[in-house]
């Protein structure tokens, strides 16, 4: 249950989630949320409640950077989201930054469950596409569209 602006220990997830999960299928999983988040349908993501996107955000800002710097709390910025966002990362205080991937995985799932569907169906593909470099790229949909091909050392 919430209560104000705050999610529950409950809510934000607990470990039995990723029990028995290896650290690479644990960090699996953190990338494929991220990969989500980053290329995924943004229509979903807007009509999240506020709360939720600012737990998204602070629980992403813990486990890329760590705890909230001091003076990032919220204190003194006017733009009322943004203040949500930076008092829910002061409000993980000095929470280990493998815990907030995985409290971030369990979060998403929780409020957009269709999250691993949309990830399963097109997730491979942009990960392929991440990891090459623009000129494979560039020639691999140029032989998708003329079917000529070129070595692969030019």
């Amino acid at each position: 249950m919430r209560r104000g602006n705050k999610f529950n220990e409950a809510e934000l997830g607990n470990s039995r989630g990723f029990e028995g999960m290896s650290s690479t299928e644990a960090e699996r999983e953190w990338r494929a949320a991220q990969l989500f988040m980053a290329k995924g349908p943004s229509p979903t993501l807007e009509f999240l409640v506020e709360d939720a996107k600012a737990q998204l955000f602070a629980l992403r800002a813990q486990a890329l950077d760590g705890p909230c710097p001091s003076g990032q709390d919220g204190y003194l910025t006017t733009d009322p989201a943004l203040r949500r966002k930076q008092e829910a990362w002061a409000a993980l205080g000095a929470m280990p930054q493998v815990e907030a991937k995985r409290k971030f995985v369990e979060f998403l799932t929780t409020v957009l469950p269709e999250w691993k569907a949309w990830s399963d169906t097109h997730g491979e593909a942009l990960r392929v596409e991440q990891q090459e470099g623009s000129a494979e790229r560039i020639l691999r949909l140029f032989k998708a569209k003329t079917g000529v091909g070129f070595p692969s050392r030019l």
